[in-house]
């Protein structure tokens, strides 16, 4: 019952998948898009199958059809068959029906395509789909980014300048309990809540990332706990841990 409970967030999870990549921080963090991603890319890669099986055997009959009565219309004026035309005609009809019908497009669009979001999901780079990405980076990305450049400029004014990143603790930094915290002057790509952050002496996994104004200065913090549990480390960064200090 569960299950059939749960089958609805998960087509709409998988439906998601298919979105842009850069949309994809606008939803829930506790969506498992990696999973639904994988999962969005071989329903793809087996709905193209569906449409490509069928509708190669249903091109492949009409292509040895037509090679036939091409080789019946030579025999009539020559008196010789010509088999090598029906051979011919069936031979290419798998690359006529990919490259000059509708169903063959359908069918490698939907299978590279899904097979693509598959694999890079299943090495935890997951992708949206390809066409969307492109349509919305032609009509959306470029002015976003623009924005987003503008944007950037105006949050390094309130950071000031770049200054090597502290550790201090909850207490200090008043947040809710954790091991450390990372007080940092830059906000650090990939460091979301949930990923993994590796050191040369212990996991930590980041919770909930906050912004303060410190000294004047805007400043992140990330809280940091131990990661002690079995759960399996699905996206990670790499980190060397600075000395500790006391908060600004």
């Amino acid at each position: 019952m569960n299950a059939l409970l749960a089958l609805p967030a998960w087509l709409l999870a998988m439906g998601c998948a298919v979105m842009p990549y850069r949309l994809w921080r606008r939803l829930p963090f506790h969506v498992p898009m990696n999973t639904a991603a994988f999962l969005s890319g071989l329903a793809f890669f087996f709905a193209g199958a569906a449409v490509g099986i069928p509708g190669f055997l249903e091109h492949a009959h009409a292509s040895a059809g037509l090679g036939i009565d091409r080789a019946v219309e030579h025999m009539y004026k020559t008196e010789v068959y010509r088999g090598d035309l029906v051979m011919g005609f069936s031979g290419l009809s798998i690359f006529t029906f990919l490259l000059l019908t509708p169903k063959g497009w359908l069918t490698l669009y939907l299978m590279i395509t899904g097979g693509l979001r598959a694999g890079a999901a299943w090495f935890d780079d997951p992708i949206g789909d390809p066409l969307l990405t492109a349509v919305d980076y032609a009509l959306v990305g470029r002015r976003e980014k623009r924005h987003t450049a503008k944007a950037r400029k105006a949050r390094e004014e309130q950071e000031g300048p770049e200054i090597p990143d502290r550790v201090v603790t909850a207490t200090a930094a008043g947040l809710p309990p954790c091991d450390l915290v990372i007080v940092s002057s830059r906000r650090k790509e990939g460091w979301e809540r949930g990923v993994t952050v590796l050191t040369a002496d212990a996991a930590y996994r980041i919770g909930e990332p906050v912004e303060r104004v410190v000294a004047g200065r805007l400043r992140t913090l990330y809280p940091l706990t131990t990661h002690a549990d079995l759960e399996a480390i699905r996206k990670a960064v790499h980190y060397e841990l600075p000395p500790a200090a006391r908060p600004e």
